[in-house]
């Protein structure tokens, strides 16, 4: 696909914050997490949600920025408050797809107009997708603290962190507990038995991962906490894998440990097990045996920014069959 200016410079921008939270991560020894101590679904000023890869972008953009909430809101939305932003503030894109279409003499229309036509008109019409974005700035970056208080507020109680414990002190997790306990993924998983690594079987067509008490390893109730959410994460990350089969979203697999296409299908289970983690309140570090992908998911995204929205594609509708079936 032939991206406009504008995009290049939206996926440029994009590409650019994966990199650097590549850089931090790996600084850090993979200590460090996807999304930094800011977790859960970033939201606009009336709470919605922002989904796919816009989540996912502007909670890096939270992270990397030290936003402690991230909501974000336009100029309009602030500015219909009484609230201004302020000045060097930095906004962040937010993408979508629009349609466009040709009408019989040549001229473009909106898809708006084609809707008002009838069906049989509508025919005679070429349409095709378009990628737009409009900006957003997160609400540290505004005076909507003081001119909306309330909204805001009523934004920030999505944030509240929740803390669920298993009677060893390990996170739990219940949907995805419920899952494995009623086999209700689209293949078999199996976790109740010792085992030395999670990984998910084509041949079989089966997500193998160790038995969660396997992850505890830890001494002090923080860790012991954070072990449970590795096991999640080993969990999350087996079971994109498994959601790549040709009978299911059909991503390209490679034929070797380490090539391009074995190295991208890792780039997206880890991206989107750190989606879904982020949606569930944790955030997913990076599995040891991928950080030797680290310096080729870098030079990948600079060398061909434009990566970065099939990356988001494939990471969206991903973490949408696992949260849907969830």
């Amino acid at each position: 696909m032939k991206l406009s200016e504008h995009n290049e410079v939206v996926m440029e921008k994009f590409a650019n914050m994966f990199i650097e939270r590549l850089k931090a991560v790996k600084a850090s020894d993979w200590k460090q997490g996807w999304c930094g101590k800011v977790v859960g679904q970033p939201v606009n000023l009336e709470g919605r949600q922002y989904s796919g890869g816009n989540s996912m972008m502007l909670m890096l953009d939270a992270s990397l920025r030290n936003f402690q909430y991230p909501i974000y809101c336009t100029l309009h939305q602030a500015n219909r408050l009484g609230a201004h932003i302020n000045k060097g503030a930095k906004s962040m894109p937010v993408i979508f797809w629009d349609l466009m279409a040709i009408a019989p003499d040549g001229k473009k229309v909106k898809a708006e107009t084609l809707q008002s036509l009838t069906p049989q008109d509508r025919l005679k019409y070429r349409t095709y997708p378009v990628l737009k974005s409009f900006n957003v700035f997160n609400i540290a970056e505004t005076n909507l603290e003081e001119k909306a208080p309330e909204k805001v507020d009523a934004a920030k109680q999505q944030f509240i962190p929740t803390v669920s414990k298993d009677d060893s002190g390990m996170y739990k997790c219940e949907a995805l507990d419920r899952m494995m306990k009623d086999q209700t993924w689209v293949c078999r998983i199996q976790n109740d038995r010792p085992a030395e690594g999670a990984f998910y079987s084509p041949a079989r067509d089966i997500v193998i991962v160790p038995m969660k008490e396997q992850f505890k390893i830890h001494d002090s109730a923080e860790e012991i906490y954070k072990d449970g959410q590795e096991f999640y994460s080993s969990l999350l990350h087996e079971m994109v894998h498994s959601t790549g089969t040709a009978n299911r979203l059909n991503r390209p697999k490679g034929t070797r440990f380490g090539d391009d296409a074995y190295a991208r299908e890792e780039l997206v289970a880890e991206v989107t097990a750190a989606r879904v983690g982020q949606v569930l309140g944790f955030d997913k570090r990076i599995l040891d045996n991928n950080a030797c992908y680290c310096d080729g998911w870098i030079n990948a995204l600079r060398e061909k920014p434009e990566f970065i929205l099939q990356l988001m594609g494939d990471v969206n509708k991903a973490s949408r069959m696992i949260l849907e079936k969830m």
